[in-house]
């Protein structure tokens, strides 16, 4: 075995091992291998940051002020956004407070925009346009049946989820915002179906977590394995 494979194999080893001794108890090698990782993950950060956003909009700008590209929209957008990060990092050191707010006002505004717009055309219009299959399809075949369990548990959830998060409650002092009576069977349903899609997404991480967990097990093992022979 190669050393550079051992001593990451041994590192690997040693890692996992004090990770895992918090399945006893709280101790302090846990805690040291913990801020270990968190500081490893900041600093491997910091320079994806730095090499990948701010060094090339510094030294961007300058190369393309000695040369001008054949439009001037490139060198606006790099002057905009080397200013904004500046008064950004003003505002953290408190000076030039209200000026740096129009910054962080406009990323907050354009990352809702963003958040917004692909919410509508990524989950709520295709959920809308799903709820609109027929459920007895024109071609009736042996499939027929299920398609249509499919499309009624589509329609039935979409709605029915939407009644839960129902905002004309009216609110009455001393007392919790109730719905109206018709409104209250839906919302009912509408968290049902809630619970259930929680309810299988933490499944799917768990089981994913056990895949993780059952392969570095496997490693270990292997590499132990791999130091008796």
């Amino acid at each position: 075995m190669p050393p550079s494979e051992l001593l990451t194999g041994l590192a690997a080893l040693v890692l996992t091992l004090g990770l895992l001794t918090y399945l006893i108890a709280d101790n302090p090698l846990y805690r040291i291998l913990s801020h270990l990782f968190i500081g490893i993950t900041a600093g491997y950060v910091t320079l994806l940051a730095w090499y990948s956003v701010i060094e090339p909009q510094l030294f961007g700008l300058s190369h393309l002020a000695a040369n001008p590209p054949g439009s001037l929209r490139a060198v606006v957008i790099q002057a905009v956004g080397l200013i904004g990060g500046l008064f950004l990092l003003l505002k953290s050191a408190h000076i030039a407070g209200r000026v740096g707010t129009l910054f962080v006002a406009l990323m907050v505004g354009v990352g809702v925009a963003v958040a917004v717009g692909g919410g509508l055309t990524g989950t709520l219009i295709p959920q809308v346009l799903a709820t609109m299959v027929p459920l007895a399809p024109l071609s009736a075949g042996s499939r027929w049946v299920e398609l249509g369990i499919e499309g009624l548990f589509t329609i039935v959830g979409t709605l029915t989820t939407l009644g839960f998060f129902y905002y004309g409650g009216r609110a009455e002092p001393g007392s919790p915002v109730s719905r109206p009576a018709l409104v209250k069977p839906v919302a009912a349903v509408g968290q049902l179906f809630i619970g259930a899609a929680f309810g299988m997404m933490y499944a799917g991480a768990l089981a994913a977590s056990l895949a993780i967990f059952a392969a570095r097990i496997g490693a270990m093992w292997n590499f132990v394995g791999l130091l008796i022979k």
